[in-house]
């Protein structure tokens, strides 16, 4: 007879049990820690479209480098050390930009061009370094891992990377989706 009595209460405190649960995963989803619906991934931060990779819209990214910078022609020792940097796409202007040892400002910005999730940003230069004439400044932008690759060209066509890193995409406040 007493196995009879506990059914009724085992019975309530399962039911309760459920809607507890079903209410933090109701809880949970609405604050967006899960998601049952289909995923869309867009690559780094959202900013990747299916037909172009970049969109429309203008994004900054804040870059951590490492700068590797010769201290008198290009055969001496680098000086090498870390750094933070922000590094600008204009889409809509076909245009790119960072801030750096040797920049393509935001005042001098160079010419954006996109293959496939990667950005290539590039102008051309007349000023000397190291002893050898740069004749063009050019970074790359890898949308789909953040790699930052920026190089220069001299006069005698060789190439030089001076940073590397990675970047992430900055978002200015208010923080919102």
């Amino acid at each position: 007879m007493q196995n009879n009595s506990r059914i009724p209460a085992i019975l309530v405190t399962v039911l309760l049990t459920v809607l507890v649960a079903a209410g933090l995963v109701w809880v949970a989803a609405e604050a967006g820690w899960l998601s049952f619906g289909p995923s869309v991934s867009k690559g780094r931060d959202g900013e990747l479209d299916s037909t172009n990779p970049m969109g429309k819209k203008s994004s900054n990214f804040v870059c951590e480098v490492t700068v590797s910078t010769p201290q008198g022609t290009l055969e001496s020792q680098p000086k090498v050390y870390s750094d933070v940097m922000v590094a600008g796409l204009e889409p809509e202007s076909k245009s790119g930009w960072y801030q750096g040892e040797y920049t393509i400002s935001e005042s001098r910005k160079g010419a954006l061009r996109m293959e496939g999730t990667k950005a290539f940003v590039s102008r051309p230069a007349m000023f000397e370094r190291f002893g050898q004439m740069i004749t063009q400044e050019e970074f790359t932008l890898d949308l789909s891992d953040g790699a930052f690759v920026q190089t220069l060209t001299f006069k005698d066509g060789t190439r030089r990377h001076m940073l590397k890193g990675v970047c992430a995409k900055f978002t200015k406040a208010p923080f919102t989706k």
